[in-house]
């Protein structure tokens, strides 16, 4: 909410004329707008009008139309950085149960140097700056690095101390980073750091839920294997970043579609979340389905839910709304121009309709910026060392849709 009413005049009219580039002028001259305007209000205001006029995604337009677009979108986003001085981001809701009440966001893909960590790092200090408690994990247990992105060479604690019950909890080995968000970082030093054992990671993922913050942020390493599926899949918001070049988004595509078979695998599994009846028959089927090497496993969800019809129809329904609910977000990353992301976001999006019934939100495209790629060897983040840079209004945007 604004303090309108308690602002010496001018500073109540830097504030109308703001809310005028996100809003409207006719919002200006309503008093009870003002007071009652909401951060998320600002934040999805500021992602729509970034839309619009940010001239890297009009970059067709003439060179005049262009020039018009960057000076509206310069004060569009000096007035969002005007109302979010004057306002906190509102406090979450409270626990449940004595269970922590968190969003948690993964950040996965298939193949490595696609730019997870960097994401997951300016994703991170960016949420810390508009107050909301982050924590970020580095889960990239066979190359961890994230904590480069955060300007810290070294670290006191990492993850293996947590594996090794030389900590007892989470907390005890996180770390404040100076730019905001704290971190747990991974070890990738220690022979056989990446291939944790299954009882360590029901640890893990229990403890991960268990963490006292408003965001929980995963860094996830760059393959399919079970424990980066499993921990892509405790996420509310999943994210799978891919680039351009074909390898690399028929892996997206792959990671989506292991997702998904894990996420039906494990639906009985010990660490499932769902309450559900552990229906043996079902269980047995669904493992024929999608593991079998004895030529029964079918070749699309669709046909998977139409044999559970067949032979668990109770259990039909249930597994079209777990299917129904498996939403990955799209990010393509390292483009050259916007358009460029458009066939291969389609290509992923028919696949992912037509063979897994699901549909795959394109959710953003990040043109290449050679700050972005400097990042590690800064050691600052890019959000912090440009604020009102490129990767700043990208991800701007993404909080804008999750927060």
């Amino acid at each position: 909410m604004l303090p309108i009413n308690d602002l010496p005049s001018p500073e109540a009219n830097k504030i109308r004329i703001a809310c005028a580039y996100l809003f409207s002028p006719e919002h200006t001259k309503d008093k009870q707008f003002l007071m009652n305007l909401r951060f998320d209000t600002v934040k999805a205001a500021f992602a729509e009008k970034a839309k619009r006029y940010h001239p890297d995604l009009h970059s067709q337009e003439s060179p005049e139309m262009v020039e018009r677009r960057k000076d509206r979108f310069i004060m569009v986003r000096e007035s969002y950085e005007i109302l979010k001085n004057y306002m906190l981001p509102e406090a979450k809701a409270p626990s449940v149960g004595g269970k922590p009440r968190h969003t948690i966001i993964a950040v996965g893909g298939a193949k490595g140097g696609i730019g997870k960590s960097i994401l997951s790092a300016n994703l991170a200090v960016s949420l810390s700056q508009v107050g909301y408690r982050t924590v970020l994990i580095d889960l990239d247990l066979g190359g961890a690095n994230l904590h480069l992105y955060l300007g810290e060479t070294t670290l006191p604690y990492t993850l293996s101390d947590f594996l090794s019950q030389r900590t007892a909890k989470l907390e005890e080995i996180m770390v404040t980073t100076k730019y905001g968000p704290k971190l747990i970082g991974g070890d990738s030093s220690r022979l056989g750091a990446a291939n944790i054992d299954f009882v360590l990671k029901l640890k893990l993922l229990r403890s991960i839920r268990m963490i006292d913050a408003d965001f929980v942020i995963l860094d996830l390493g760059g393959d399919t294997s079970y424990n980066v599926i499993d921990f892509f899949l405790l996420a509310d918001h999943g994210f799978v970043l891919t680039t351009c070049d074909p390898t690399s988004y028929l892996e997206a595509y792959n990671f989506i579609k292991v997702s998904l078979l894990r996420k039906l695998n494990r639906l009985f599994g010990v660490e499932s979340t769902l309450g559900v009846e552990k229906d043996p028959l079902l269980k047995e089927l669904i493992e024929e389905i999608t593991l079998s090497k004895n030529g029964k496993r079918v070749k699309t969800i669709d046909q998977l839910i139409e044999r559970v019809g067949r032979e668990c129809p109770r259990h039909q329904s249930f597994i079209r709304d777990v299917v129904s609910k498996f939403r990955p977000l799209l990010l393509i990353n390292m483009v050259e121009s916007i358009s460029d992301a458009i066939a291969p976001a389609k290509r992923i999006q028919e696949v992912a309709r037509k063979m897994l019934s699901i549909h795959v939100e394109h959710s953003g495209t990040l043109l290449y910026q050679p700050e972005i790629k400097w990042s590690a060897r800064d050691l600052m983040p890019v959000v912090v060392k440009s604020p009102g840079g490129y990767l700043s209004t990208f991800i701007t945007q993404l909080i804008a849709n999750i927060a």
